[in-house]
């Protein structure tokens, strides 16, 4: 495979007010496997809005995404949803763990999804790997930023992806567990 991710012509616009608000106009590029690429530009640029369209998370206005050799444009919600589980890890912005689950909890999802068996050790593993073997019964709320984000990286990593995104994923890493750092070390 040449590429794990193919971009072609993509753009995004929404409706605001009755008007066209243009966010991605004629995206074009790919991603070898194995490489590390970063998108940077002002805040409000678009980068989350791409990162999101990359994964699968939305849909593009036009063009197309071609992740893993599947052109995820033709598939239905569902569709995106099992290709994503499969291929993708992704590290929100603002995390997105469920307040109502602990970080143990947060980091099995992916794996529950898929069917897996015997996910707790693995998970328990993913969380002692990212420095919070002792925090896997905490809630989110009862942990700092920066534990939080590496709870992120824990759950991206656990399905095991092909590709992964990270939206912004120096905001909240911390002097002693730098999330880069980590990202670096754990896709290399």
């Amino acid at each position: 495979m040449d590429s794990i991710l193919k971009i072609s012509h993509l753009g995004k616009s929404y409706q605001n007010a009755g008007r066209a608000l243009v966010v991605l106009d004629d995206i074009n590029f790919s991603i070898s496997p194995g490489s590390t690429n970063a998108i940077v530009g002002p805040s409000g640029s678009g980068k989350t809005t791409l990162l999101g369209l990359c994964a699968g998370l939305d849909r593009s206005t036009t063009g197309s995404v071609e992740l893993n050799g599947i052109a995820l444009d033709k598939l239905t919600e569902d569709e995106r949803a099992e290709v994503r589980n499969r291929n993708v890890g992704f590290i929100f912005q603002n995390f997105q763990l469920l307040p109502t689950l602990t970080a143990l909890e947060n980091v099995m999802v992916p794996l529950e999804l898929r069917g897996e068996k015997n996910i707790r050790p693995c998970a328990l593993e993913l969380l002692d790997k990212v420095g919070l073997a002792d925090r896997g019964h905490h809630y989110p709320l009862q942990l700092s930023g920066g534990e939080q984000q590496r709870v992120s990286l824990a759950r991206a990593l656990s399905n095991q992806p092909k590709i992964l995104f990270a939206d912004e994923p120096v905001c909240y890493g911390d002097v002693d567990h730098p999330v880069p750092g980590q990202i670096d070390h754990w896709v290399s």
